[in-house]
């Protein structure tokens, strides 16, 4: 009986090296600290795939950019470097006209069912602008404010002359047509210019409190000025490279609903944030006037020209109907500011 039991032990110790050999790792890059939203749902996310493979799949993370800079990610996954990692199209100014719609100021008045919209909208057009990886999913982060270190900004003059720091391509156009310098700075190292005050402004979600930026902008508008998506994208060979029941464990943990279910968590997450901020007295988080906002909508009409003409000018398509489409997709799911 002991020899039996030995045999099966010896048995189960050899399946278990056989399995363990086979399994193929997924590298997941991001540039987020571990305590971010995100990275704490992706654990989740790991953990399930490895589950429902069989433990085929093993799942790594590599957060706080360890494997390569913010605005490299897309290429990471594009070349094989990794085979999964958070893409802020946005860091790639120009490079991904289509997807700057989303930064539009005044467009998303939510980033719940509005990530689902967005990625419905955007899967129309991976062919043309994001043809090289698999799309599995978009993240979005809730509506961002404007945060600054000095009281009584309120209306779009108040920027003259200030040092904004802004969250991709659209905002920075719209700053700088508003009379502000801006500064380009990938996320992390945004606290530090802050904190030396390199900057007086910063366009950002209310989950800064992570980064410790709050500190040295303890000013915040809240409105629904922009919002900034990230695109979580898988290398087109590994996914190629999957067996049957991988790949679709792999779909089954992608598409519209994962935007939604992720997107959703965050939103309700910097909400919380924001009701930190709102509780400090130190800080200082106020609404505009109907009259003000008002003047800032009218403010934003020609970056919302110039976007759609961005998108006409890199794939010859018609940049305005883009737009449109967009806002039809957030109206039908409650998602559009109006």
């Amino acid at each position: 009986m002991k020899f039996v039991r030995s045999l099966l032990l010896a048995g189960a110790v050899l399946a278990t090296t056989q399995i363990t050999a086979q399994a193929k790792e997924l590298q997941i890059s991001t540039w987020l600290p571990p305590t971010h939203s995100l990275h704490k749902q992706m654990e989740e996310w790991a953990k399930s795939v490895e589950e429902q493979t069989g433990g085929s799949l093993e799942v790594n993370i590599y957060p706080s950019s360890q494997l390569g800079a913010a605005p490299d990610h897309y290429d990471m996954v594009r070349d094989g470097i990794v085979e999964m990692s958070i893409a802020a199209p946005s860091l790639n100014a120009g490079r991904f006209p289509l997807w700057a719609l989303i930064e539009v100021p005044f467009t998303f008045a939510n980033t719940t069912t509005g990530a689902r919209a967005f990625h419905e909208w955007y899967q129309e057009y991976i062919p043309t602008e994001m043809p090289d990886v698999k799309m599995c999913f978009i993240t979005v982060h809730h509506p961002g404010a404007l945060n600054f270190n000095k009281p009584d900004i309120r209306v779009p003059a108040d920027l003259k002359g200030l040092r904004i720091r802004h969250g991709g391509p659209i905002l920075s156009d719209w700053m700088t047509l508003l009379g502000a310098t801006t500064v380009p700075s990938a996320l992390p190292e945004v606290k530090e210019l802050a904190d030396r005050g390199v900057i007086d402004g910063v366009t950002l979600p209310w989950d800064m409190v992570l980064f410790g930026i709050h500190t040295a902008m303890p000013y915040h508008i809240d409105e629904p000025f922009y919002v900034g998506g990230q695109a979580w994208i898988i290398n087109q060979a590994f996914y190629d490279g999957l067996t049957d029941k991988e790949r679709e464990v792999i779909d089954a943990h992608c598409g519209p609903d994962y935007s939604e279910k992720l997107s959703t968590k965050w939103y309700e997450e910097q909400r919380g944030f924001r009701q930190q901020l709102i509780d400090d007295p130190k800080q200082h988080v106020y609404e505009l006037t109907p009259e003000e906002r008002k003047i800032w909508i009218e403010a934003s009409a020609p970056i919302s020209q110039k976007a759609e003409a961005e998108v006409t000018n890199k794939w010859k398509i018609d940049g305005a109907e883009a737009e449109s489409k967009l806002r039809a997709k957030l109206k039908e799911h409650n998602a559009l500011v109006e």
